[in-house]
């Protein structure tokens, strides 16, 4: 059987493009109120950060990172949304910014106090020690073996003392493991409570180390024997005739004690 095909009259069909040129202008007029609504609502002071509150800082000025922190909420995204908005503004961006700009940050956090303040939480690295490498001076490290900053005047009886030669400038770089920085802490420690005090340790190659005394003489060992090391200087103390001089003042040139039981030293 043949199919018929259906005509639409004129007027029918003028009918639904009426329609859809209605339904295409409610849509846009939508889609446009919509916009400025949104824009509206954007570009609201109340929606704007205008207070920045610091707290953590001790060394680093309140004011330095409030300024950084200004700067980085200036100018705007597509031109008319400001970078300083309640829900918009570059919170990571910040963050890095700040960590980059002040490398004593060891962690930054951003919220907000209300619809108008930001509120940055900082948290300041902790000297553990100097980390001194002969032509490029002092610096502080912390407990993470990060070197952080430069070593202000007056840092040396502060803090144990390692050197390490080098070849460029440590700073803002990790130079000694987490672990290893605390086993020699720990170690120098130790040796001051027997008696022994430690102007500053020389870090060699091969895994070999010198702690420099301040009365006088060092001692050899390896960063791998630090117990067995104190275990043979405290048994060398209890024997008062073997080496010579005083525990408070011994009169060696050094303690060799790299060598397991074997105990080396030379008189001075």
């Amino acid at each position: 059987m043949a199919r018929h095909k259906v005509l639409r009259s004129p007027r029918l069909a003028r009918k639904e493009k009426k329609r859809k040129v209605h339904k295409v202008i409610f849509w846009c007029s939508f889609s446009v109120v919509l916009f400025s609504l949104v824009l509206y609502g954007f570009s609201r002071p109340a929606f704007t950060i205008t207070h920045i509150e610091v707290s953590g800082a001790s060394r680093i000025p309140s004011a330095s990172i409030t300024e950084l922190v200004e700067e980085g909420m200036k100018g705007s995204y597509f031109g008319f949304i400001s970078k300083a908005h309640t829900l918009l503004y570059p919170k990571a961006e910040l963050s890095a910014e700040l960590q980059k700009a002040f490398p004593a940050l060891s962690s930054v956090s951003l919220s907000l106090n209300n619809l108008a303040s930001l509120h940055v939480a900082v948290h300041e690295r902790e000297p553990q020690a100097l980390w001194c490498t002969g032509a490029f001076g002092c610096f502080l490290l912390d407990e993470t073996g990060f070197v952080f900053a430069v070593a202000p005047e007056g840092s040396d009886g502060l803090y144990y003392h390692l050197e390490f030669p080098a070849t460029s400038s440590p700073l803002v770089r990790a130079v000694i493991t987490k672990s290893a920085l605390a086993d020699i802490i720990s170690f120098l420690t130790k040796l001051e409570k027997i008696g022994f005090d430690p102007e500053k340790l020389i870090i060699r190659d091969g895994h070999e180390l010198e702690v420099i005394l301040r009365k006088g003489g060092s001692l050899l060992l390896q960063d791998t024997n630090y117990d067995h090391s104190l275990a043979s200087l405290e048994a060398l103390l209890r024997e008062g005739d073997v080496l010579p001089g005083t525990k408070d003042a011994l009169r060696v040139s050094y303690i060799d004690l790299r060598y397991g039981n074997k105990i080396y030293f030379k008189p001075r």
